[in-house]
């Protein structure tokens, strides 16, 4: 699983690194598409030896026909991991040597020697033993952020050193490549380099140590003198705070006199201030009182005026029911009016041959509707009149 994602992802990375140059030669673009992922592959140990061999000469197109792509990111990360590793075997590889009774060291050395040898032959076996395209594609990833500072270095100086093994014959590089020449060389150098850098650091230790011991002797020395500062400030400062709690006493004497003769003042004028509220209260009170009496009587005035119209508008409902009730009757009597004369009106046809004594019975049952309409008269005036004294008594007016 792990080969075909790896083989998925060359190709983008190929793409990329092909894009930087506008018209790459064949050789270069398939050279660096099986360096990378052969790289890839030795490095993180998921093709063996024997894999490596048995695709060392192989067609770039049949090999890598419908892989994906990958970024030269990956493989700086890879190496990256392997210099770790590198540095730590050479690390022992120092301190063993260092040892007065130190064993075998050898064995630290033989793990490099197959790590290295690895790593070589994927990278002449990718390249086809093209010296250029090594040249190419390491300067590529040894400028990836993940191979700063000393790995970046240690990945020139690598990749510097395989150039220099390598000759400008493809087929001599492929083939007869002193790669266990080149590992035994680079893992002198690169031991020599550890145990040179350890004991610049064991000496550097040193020197950090004797300064520290030195700073901290000429602290202890400026302690000491800053004690003795502080202890003659300290004897200064006791002096002027002796002299200071004096002033600070008798001045404080003078204020407790001035603050006993202000809250003397201040309790006179308190009483004085007592006195003239108790004046104003009482006067306030005085004035309260007076104006609730005068509020009181002035309620109760209210009071006998509201009963009074309460009793005037009652007297005035009674006369004013009494004149509706007379206002009925008239009506009533100009109803039996009107019904009479209507009698009288049918009556007068049955009349009519008699001649000269119709107009006598017209006049004689005239007087009967005249009563009734002085009746109906006298009734609407009495109404009139007592409607007005509703209207006084309820403090409304009519229309």
């Amino acid at each position: 699983i792990f080969l075909q994602v790896s083989t998925q992802l060359c190709n983008l990375w190929v793409c990329q690194l092909v894009s930087s140059h506008r018209n790459p030669p064949f050789k270069f673009v398939m050279g660096a598409m099986k360096l990378f992922c052969f790289v890839l592959a030795a490095t993180s140990g998921m093709v063996s030896s024997t894999t490596v061999v048995q695709l060392r000469g192989s067609n770039a197109h049949n090999l890598w026909k419908g892989t994906g792509a990958m970024q030269p990111t990956v493989v700086a990360r890879t190496l990256s991991k392997v210099e770790g590793e590198w540095r730590s075997q050479a690390l022992q590889f120092v301190e063993c040597n260092s040892e007065s009774n130190h064993g075998d060291c050898g064995a630290v050395a033989g793990t490099f020697q197959k790590s290295c040898a690895t790593v070589v032959n994927a990278v002449v076996s990718a390249s086809s033993g093209d010296r250029a395209t090594v040249h190419e594609y390491m300067g590529v990833v040894c400028d990836e952020p993940q191979l700063s500072g000393w790995k970046q270095s240690r990945c020139q100086n690598f990749a510097q050193a395989m150039l220099d093994t390598m000759t400008a014959n493809d087929y001599e590089n492929r083939e007869h490549l002193n790669i266990n020449g080149f590992c035994t060389s680079y893992w002198k150098n690169m031991s020599t380099a550890e145990g040179a850098r350890v004991a610049q650091e064991h000496e550097l230790q040193a020197k950090r140590l004797e300064a520290e011991k030195a700073l901290k002797a000429k602290r202890a020395q400026a302690a000491a003198e800053a004690a003795a500062a502080d202890a003659a400030r300290k004897r200064v400062k006791e002096e002027a705070d002796a002299r200071r709690k004096a002033a600070e006493a008798r001045l404080q004497e003078k204020k407790k006199r001035l603050q006993a003769e202000v809250a003397r003042r201040a309790a006179e004028q308190k009483q004085k201030a007592a006195e003239r509220i108790a004046a104003l209260k009482a006067s306030t009170e005085l004035k309260a009182a007076k104006k609730a009496a005068a509020e009181k009587k002035a309620r109760e005035r209210s009071e006998a005026a509201r009963k009074a119209a309460e009793a005037q508008a009652a007297e005035a409902d009674a006369k004013l029911k009494e004149a509706e009730k007379q206002t009925q009757e008239t009506r009533e009597k100009v109803l039996e009016a009107e019904a009479a004369k209507a009698v009288i009106r049918g009556a007068r046809p049955a009349k009519a041959s008699s001649g000269a004594h119709a107009p006598t019975h017209a006049k004689t049952a005239s007087p009967v509707p005249n009563k009734a309409s002085g009746d109906l008269k006298i009734a609407t005036t009495n109404t009139m009149r007592t409607s007005p004294k509703k209207t006084v008594a309820t403090g409304k007016q009519a229309f």
